[in-house]
């Protein structure tokens, strides 16, 4: 099991200028993180994605050169985002090997049926949504329940809130539903910058959270313990059925119920022995300290 550490920013897009992912990795260790999930985006709905063969994902890019220069200091994930719109998308994804290569997989709806889907059968982590999109997509309370059920997380972005004030009124119209239909449960936030400028430290995003319906608990939650929640239900995903192996740090000793109750009952009649003992030796000396100064008097 991978090793995490508080704070999260699980949406950082992937940028083939290797400069700009240095400067948001950097900004990134400044303000206090310690995990991040570096997004790559996949379009389901365009016709020239769907082809027919046996994995129509992409691999993930080779950002080792980026997790050996942060090595001690930032955790990198590898997140894939798929955007569709039917429920087609779930055959493509039973058959494919290169999503478990893949630390966390999220679904970006762009209809109300395929947010229906995203919430109920989708196999993946994460809920997410287009800011310039979103706010006419909305879900329903019996799909919201499903998906906490499931163990399935919604995202909300704070970059597009800096960046324009149109996609700010459709993400609060976002966040509020989800206040409305599920009190706000099973909620992280991230950042989805796409430079440094954009970022912003874990507690101003923490207070920022008043603004999407959020209380303090669940602020400081949506960016810290929900986040090491959900890479831990994404790792059993990815994983499947494993072997645990423990490991046992002294001797381990094999012994019958029976025998080692018939033991146990020995050694404590056996204890009571040695206090009664105890007591009864006490006592006499005792009266025996009291009955030598009465026969001192009687002598003389």
């Amino acid at each position: 099991m991978e090793e995490t550490k508080g704070f999260y920013d699980l949406c950082i897009p992937f940028n083939k200028d290797e400069r700009v992912l240095r400067e948001i990795c950097t900004e990134l260790v400044d303000l206090g993180y310690g995990t991040i999930a570096i997004e790559q985006v996949f379009d389901h709905s365009k016709k020239e994605n769907v082809k027919r063969s046996s994995d129509i994902f992409p691999e993930p890019v080779n950002i080792e050169w980026l997790k050996d220069e942060y090595k001690n200091k930032l955790k990198i994930l590898q997140r894939l985002t798929i955007i569709y719109v039917d429920a087609a998308v779930a055959h493509a994804m039973g058959n494919s090997l290169n999503l478990k290569k893949y630390n966390l997989v999220a679904g970006q709806p762009k209809t109300d049926a395929a947010l229906t889907h995203c919430c109920t059968t989708f196999n993946g982590d994460i809920v997410t949504f287009d800011a310039q999109a979103g706010g006419r997509i909305f879900v329903n309370r019996k799909a919201y329940q499903v998906a906490v059920k499931k163990g399935v997380f919604f995202e909300i972005k704070y970059s597009p809130l800096i960046t324009d004030s149109n996609f700010r009124k459709d993400m609060i119209k976002i966040a509020h539903n989800y206040f409305v239909k599920g009190k706000s449960k099973s909620i992280i936030i991230s950042s989805g910058a796409t430079n440094r400028f954009e970022l912003r430290g874990p507690y101003d995003v923490a207070n920022l959270s008043f603004i999407f319906g959020l209380s303090e608990d669940q602020g400081k939650c949506a960016i810290d313990r929900f986040c090491r929640q959900l890479f831990l239900r994404a790792e059993s995903r990815r994983l499947g059925k494993t072997i645990m192996f423990v490991k046992s740090s002294g001797p381990i000793v094999f012994s019958d119920s029976s025998s080692e109750s018939e033991e146990d009952d020995i050694a404590d009649k056996n204890d009571v022995n040695v206090i009664t003992f105890m007591k009864c030796s006490s006592e006499s000396d005792e009266k025996n300290e009291e009955e030598q100064p009465i026969k001192k008097k009687k002598l003389s």
